[in-house]
């Protein structure tokens, strides 16, 4: 029963997300393909400025940014793609990886002749952008990681328990996700299909850890203050960016390059409702 409510509250999120948070459109908007890897990926690109990249969390696509798109739109070049199976990206014959998603993101940013780009991803999409670190570091600048983990266990034991019971609820959540706002907006979204993948991909035991302690680009790394993310794993984490080593100093030359935020007052759920962690990532992408 409590699996059921936990997957009802994410799908509140997402199908809320759809209907507060519009598609961005209108000034310099893009919207188009690239094809990636078998994949035919949907991309958008809004504003002007130094290259970065959106990377969406599990389920819901460009849409749950909401309104920091255009905020970080202000200064920058910013592209949404849409990921395997989710939006307006069809899926493939292919299993949600993480690392396959991260080598979709390295193609695109080839093919759109970039260099060196900043990256900035939600729960999933953050866990891709920290494989695109990992696998690709030489197209990585800076990081804006938000709400995720580098180890299965860092999620609190009941998300991890959700997450296994997701591929068996897949064909009933699905059904009625096809209903929503956000399945209206994607008719073309096998949901039952995506909701399977994303539960597989999101219960499979991984640990990325050591592989963090070596990404070289600095990193902002967010949390909300009530997160499904223990706090002693986010205090892993941010020490693997150099963080909560020693003291930093009476000038802070001493703290690292990289930086973590506690917002308060939110949940894993509502944290990009508000344009908070949008206002912190483009503080911090100046630096």
């Amino acid at each position: 029963m409590r699996n059921r409510a936990v997957i009802a509250l994410i799908v509140g999120a997402v199908v809320l997300s759809a209907v507060e948070c519009p598609a961005q459109s209108g000034g310099d908007s893009t919207k188009t393909y690239a094809s990636i890897n078998d994949l035919k990926m949907y991309y958008e690109i809004h504003g002007d400025g130094p290259p970065l990249v959106l990377l969406h969390g599990g389920i819901a696509a460009s849409e749950a940014f909401g309104e920091n798109t255009a905020l970080l739109a202000g200064a920058h070049r910013v592209i949404v793609p849409h990921m395997q199976g989710h939006g307006f990206t069809k899926d493939i014959d292919r299993p949600l990886r993480y690392e396959h998603m991260a080598d979709d993101v390295a193609a695109l940013i080839d093919q759109l002749s970039l260099d060196t780009v900043d990256v900035m991803g939600y729960s999933m999409g953050a866990g891709i952008a920290l494989q695109l670190a990992i696998r690709h570091p030489g197209k990585v600048g800076r990081l804006v990681i938000v709400s995720t983990t580098m180890a299965r266990d860092g999620w609190y034991p009941e998300v991890v328990e959700t997450f296994k019971n997701m591929p068996a609820m897949a064909s009933g959540v699905g059904a009625g996700m096809a209903q929503s706002p956000l399945g209206k907006r994607y008719p073309d979204v096998a949901w039952d299909v995506l909701f399977r993948k994303v539960g597989e991909t999101a219960s499979e035991p991984f640990d990325w850890s050591e592989d963090v302690g070596r990404i070289t680009a600095p990193a902002l790394l967010v949390f909300a203050d009530a997160d499904a993310v223990r706090p002693e794993h986010i205090t892993d984490f941010y020490k693997r960016f150099g963080g909560f080593l020693r003291d930093g100093g009476l000038d802070g030359s001493q703290r690292s390059r990289s930086r973590l935020a506690i917002i308060p007052n939110t949940t894993h759920y509502n944290l990009l409702t508000t344009t908070v962690v949008g206002q912190m990532a483009a503080e911090f992408l100046k630096e």
